[in-house]
């Protein structure tokens, strides 16, 4: 063995811990890498599941008003594959239990349940429809967060989530 080697093995065995204390360090850094890695990978993942499963907009165009014939000039758009225009209102709600007014958004949505983009969960109830004008579809993170509770016996309501 040369000297330079015998040298360079009795410094580092005189310094184990703090050589043995920098590894670690760089192990731990390499294992945080590693799991935040798997994290973002896994986390994006479910991100495209689920946009997948309830057909996500890729983009979205708020118009004040618009021809329902301009639908159809951008459907006739390369690399559109489905369209849906829709009417959404902000309005004031008379909530029981909230000193002051809350602010609703009411969003139109078809007469009939089809596979849609941007489409409904319904997590109880079922869907509306035209022949009872007087149901609606609730948010269910309104409906806790305001302690409202839900008509079951004539499911006059649905709890949704998601989509929209």
């Amino acid at each position: 063995m040369k000297p330079l080697s015998k040298i360079l093995l009795r410094d580092l065995w005189h310094l184990r811990g703090q050589v043995l204390a920098a590894a670690l360090v760089v192990c731990c850094g390499v294992m945080a890498q590693v799991s935040m890695h798997s994290a973002y990978l896994s986390l994006e993942a479910t991100q495209a599941n689920y946009y997948d499963s309830y057909r996500f907009a890729d983009v979205f165009a708020n118009l004040k008003r618009a021809p329902e014939s301009l639908a159809d000039e951008i459907r006739a758009l390369p690399g559109v594959a489905q369209v849906r225009t829709r009417v959404v209102a902000d309005v004031t709600l008379d909530v029981p239990g909230l000193a002051e007014p809350a602010t609703g958004r009411l969003v139109s949505i078809p007469e009939e349940q089809s596979p849609m983009i941007n489409d409904l969960y319904l997590r109880s109830g079922r869907y509306i429809g035209a022949e009872h004008p007087d149901e609606v579809l609730l948010s269910e993170v309104f409906a806790q967060a305001n302690k409202l509770e839900v008509e079951t016996s004539s499911a006059r309501s649905s709890m949704a989530a998601g989509g929209n």
